[in-house]
């Protein structure tokens, strides 16, 4: 009970004044301090703040004597007014949060604006090509998934891919994408995955039967760009180099000999 009346906003010394004049009926202060364990020089103030609650009466005397409201109407005055202060507050906390969550927004909104510029700096770059033989290392399958995106979304003409484990879910609306405006799209797959599947119509399909099936992944588009994953979707490399688009070319012509169209 002690507990329950703190969380209704008692102190300690007040909910256990309280309780110990609704069991003991009307007390004078040093009676109550004894019987409910509150230091003699803090129960009058603590009188005091039950007496401001409303939650007993003083009944006038020498000495004074304290008497604790019904509980059933004590506690229904607690609720009410515990809860309606709960409300306002929020309700104001609410308020605030809106206006913080538009003046935020709106933040971000004018610094996206700001930072298109960024895309006209790299648009400046892209003519401007490493060395034939650079190779960008990648880390992490949302990194790879989004190099892979990203040179399929380019691609002009044609773009052959496999993927670990067969999975293509995360490249799906990009090859629908792609396939959709003509780019000839091939896929090499082990297994008829669920991803595989929601691809029938936008691409090729060719089917390896192999015991030893290769999990790893790569996505070919115009013999002009490239990336390797690797078979666990961890790590792999994005490049333009045509001896190494060459390798990764032949590697996947292999492949294909050893498939069948589905």
């Amino acid at each position: 009970m002690q507990k329950a009346l703190e969380v209704m906003g008692l102190t300690e010394y007040e909910a256990k004044a309280y309780i110990g004049l609704v069991q003991i009926g009307a007390s004078s202060a040093g009676n109550l301090s004894k019987i409910a364990e509150i230091p003699h020089s803090k129960i009058y103030e603590v009188l005091i703040r039950l007496e401001k609650k409303k939650l007993i009466e003083v009944q006038k005397g020498r000495p004074l004597f304290y008497k604790a409201i019904k509980p059933i109407i004590a506690m229904e005055r607690m609720e009410t007014d515990l809860k309606g202060n709960l409300r306002r507050e929020f309700s104001q906390r609410k308020n605030d949060l809106e206006l913080l969550y538009e003046k935020r927004a709106e933040q971000i909104s004018q610094a996206r604006n700001t930072l298109t510029e960024l895309d006209n700096f790299y648009e400046k770059n892209v003519a401007i090509e490493p060395s034939e033989e650079f190779i960008w290392t990648i880390r992490g399958k949302d990194n790879l998934n989004s190099q892979a995106k990203e040179i399929i979304q380019n691609a002009l003409s044609e773009c052959r891919m496999m993927m670990p484990l067969d999975d293509f879910t995360e490249l799906i609306p990009t090859i629908k994408s792609v396939s959709s405006r003509g780019v000839k799209v091939m896929l090499v797959i082990h297994e008829l995955t669920g991803s595989v599947q929601k691809l029938k119509g936008s691409a090729e399909i060719f089917y390896d039967k192999s015991p030893l099936p290769t999990n790893c992944g790569m996505v070919l588009t115009d013999d002009k760009k490239g990336v390797f994953i690797s078979e666990n979707a961890t790590v792999g490399f994005k490049t333009s180099s045509k001896s190494i688009l060459m390798v990764l070319s032949q590697f996947y012509h292999h492949e294909l000999e050893e498939s069948t169209r589905i």
